[in-house]
């Protein structure tokens, strides 16, 4: 998609800052000359990148680079990033109950059925972080994206593998499974307070096998 790459490589160079913005459909349809569904197609695109968000009636803005890793984020612990989420996803899924669009929902859905069909914890722990950040991207608001993104990121290294590692036992991950459902079903039913419970929940129960501390 011509207008979307031309559009990301302006994002790449700073053409707006972090948190600016960008001009509206009708705008960006006139600068470049296409019609406004094009332009609605190629934003579409660039937000399920994360790299803008848009709010109906206040405009796109433009999200913080996936990839930008915030100083001394090498530094945190596995425990430290745990106890960060459990503050920060039940009230993010709750937002994300709020603003999820049917395009939202949609990827949630895809992100079940990889984590259904993993064959290993590699795939499995692959799709597990993708629907998390499904529920990020669903609150369509760029700093919960950042902050989610940039947790995420510790999940990749090894001290992160080897704990999560033992969660990789058939019971426990029917519980994530089934955890995850939930969650998903409380977003497309609109129910804050369930996606809210479900989630503290999940964050919990991993809590408690990687770091010895279940009931």
């Amino acid at each position: 998609m011509a207008l979307r790459n031309l559009l990301a490589r302006e994002l790449r160079e700073n053409r707006w800052a972090i948190g600016e913005k960008l001009p509206t459909e009708r705008e960006l349809g006139l600068r470049y000359g296409v019609a406004r569904n094009t332009v609605r197609r190629a934003l579409e695109a660039l937000e399920a990148e994360g790299l803008i968000t848009r709010h109906v009636g206040r405009g796109t803005f433009r999200n913080a680079p996936p990839g930008a890793a915030p100083a001394g984020e090498e530094e945190l612990s596995p425990s430290d990033v745990v106890e960060c989420r459990l503050m920060l996803e039940p009230e993010m899924i709750s937002l994300a109950v709020a603003r999820a669009t049917q395009g939202d929902i949609a990827r949630m859905l895809e992100c079940l059925r990889g984590t259904d069909d993993a064959a290993d914890l590699p795939g499995f722990e692959q799709w597990d972080a993708a629907l998390h950040d499904a529920f990020a991207l669903a609150t369509h608001n760029g700093a919960i994206i950042a902050m989610s993104r940039s947790l995420a990121r510790v999940r990749e290294r090894t001290d992160w593998g080897q704990l999560k590692a033992r969660g990789n036992t058939a019971e426990r991950r029917a519980t994530l499974q089934a955890q995850h459902h939930a969650m998903v079903e409380a977003v497309r039913q609109r129910d804050r307070m369930e996606a809210r419970r479900v989630m503290r929940e999940h964050i919990l129960f991993v809590q408690g096998y990687m770091f010895g501390d279940e009931g």
